[in-house]
């Protein structure tokens, strides 16, 4: 699918080309065009080079692809997203659309964020299985969801476990996000439903027991096995390495230096004045000399600023099943009591404590030296704006505090911003659909379309004016 971003003075798009041969195309236009859904983002037809265009209003929206870049997907988060999504299905259902027309790819379910509220696109003639949309955006919000939340832990691999069944279709899916009205216990399905495809489906590896004793009696707890995909962890290192350069350098270094010494030696200035043996005294000299010299040039050849840095990554799998789940230790009368006096306050009075206020923010110090990062956004006002240090990558600037990389605290800044990303040694921009824009030497980006950046570029977020240096 052909996708691009347009922006004008006051909206940003989604643009994407009608797709050909689409039977209830005009229907669906019209039917979307003269009725208000709320949640289902109406295409705008636009002709332009005799080529119809449909044209998505995305202004003031985020992606769950944009907002879970840098935080994890909690249980409440995934109730709201399944169910706003359920409810646009529904309301499709009663306006006669084509379900399998919505667009439920990551990138194009947007949030917007001062409603709290699912929105997603609908394209006539799309027609891509609506189940098989939906267990692409389960298997890619297991991989982003709070492992430390049993709850989302539950919630997500129970609607797995459904799509996994024989004969899936997306009714069974309603049913089982039909938690909404009366809470967790509504997904614990009956066994004729799913048990037996999942014991099918599931070898004694896949398949995990919680231990009971582990679990509240009060809690949720799942009455089926529940396979478990391993979570892949995407892990980048920086190394540092010298050039070929160096290496050659340092070769002919020491070529050079065989060579003086037997240039020497030919010549007889090592000799003593009779000419007939070596003066131990010259070739002490001669060697001490060329030891100064080559070290004085190793030590310029192999300084610290002459190394390159490079980004290695390693790709590993980790069973969420370990970290819930611990074996239980015995714990002997004494490490109890210990426990028991270390704690005398109940535990309901530990779990009202606000997580966000113990927050503890780093310090930036003003005179850092810009060479310790790996790039960084310099301002052109000094005395109004600090530094931006760009430490990882994809680095996120914006206003929300708890979920992006640098918080800079202005109104005309949104909330997710920009993007900085890295691949290999080329840096790359992207505008997060602010609503002030952001400009690159000048110009305006359209908004999810990357940039690559280069040195003494000049950046401008919300008319915030910084110079890019790597």
């Amino acid at each position: 699918m052909n996708v691009s971003y347009k922006k004008d003075l006051h909206h940003n798009y989604l643009v994407i080309p009608k797709i050909e041969n689409s039977d209830d195309e005009y229907y669906c236009v019209s039917m979307l065009q003269a009725n208000s859904i709320v949640g289902i983002i109406k295409p705008e037809p636009r002709t332009i080079d005799n080529k119809v265009l449909y044209y998505y209003d995305i202004t003031s929206k985020q992606s769950i692809d944009t907002i879970f870049v840098k935080s994890t997907i909690n249980y409440e988060q995934l109730k709201k997203l399944f169910i706003g999504l359920s409810e646009l299905v529904e309301q499709a259902y009663e306006y006669l659309l084509n379900e399998n027309d919505l667009l439920l790819d990551p990138e194009h379910i947007y949030i917007e964020l001062n409603k709290d509220r699912v929105n997603v696109g609908y394209l006539p003639g799309y027609n891509k299985d609506l189940g098989g949309q939906m267990v692409s955006l389960i298997e890619y919000l297991m991989n982003r969801v709070d492992y430390n939340d049993k709850e989302a832990v539950f919630y997500i691999y129970n609607l797995y476990a459904v799509c996994r069944n024989e004969g899936f279709t997306f009714n069974d899916l309603l049913l089982a996000l039909s938690e909404k009205k009366s809470g967790p216990s509504m997904m614990i399905r009956k066994e004729k439903e799913i048990g037996t495809s999942i014991k099918k489906d599931c070898n004694q590896g896949d398949v995990f027991y919680p231990n009971n004793d582990d679990i509240p009696k009060d809690e949720y707890r799942p009455s089926k096995q529940i396979p478990v995909m391993m979570e892949k962890v995407l892990e980048e290192s920086e190394i540092y390495y010298y050039p070929l350069k160096n290496y050659i350098y340092t070769g002919a270094c020491s070529l050079g230096a065989i060579m003086v010494f037997l240039i020497c030696l030919k010549t007889k200035i090592l000799y003593n004045t009779m000419g007939n043996r070596i003066d131990y005294g010259k070739l002490v000299a001669l060697l001490l000399i060329l030891t100064i010299i080559i070290g004085y040039l190793l030590k310029i050849i192999w300084d610290k600023n002459n190394r390159l840095t490079k980004m290695i990554s390693k790709e590993k799998y980790i069973d969420p099943r370990e970290e819930y789940y611990p074996r239980p230790q015995k714990k002997t009368k004494s490490e109890t009591i210990k426990r028991e006096y270390e704690h005398p306050f109940p535990k309901e009075g530990l779990e009202s404590t606000d997580k966000s206020d113990i927050e503890i923010e780093s310090t930036v110090l003003l005179n850092a030296d810009i060479s310790t990062y790996k790039c960084c956004l310099e301002p052109e006002d000094k005395d109004c704006y600090e530094l931006i240090p760009i430490t990882e990558f994809p680095f996120v600037i914006g206003k929300v505090k708890s979920n992006v990389d640098y918080f800079l605290d202005k109104e005309v800044v949104s909330r997710y911003h920009v993007k900085i990303s890295k691949e290999e040694e080329d840096y790359y921009i992207t505008d997060l659909n602010s609503t002030n824009g952001t400009t690159l030497n000048n110009k305006p980006l359209s908004c999810y379309q990357r940039h690559k950046l280069y040195k003494d570029d000049k950046v401008s977020i919300a008319g915030i004016k910084y110079i890019f240096k790597s």
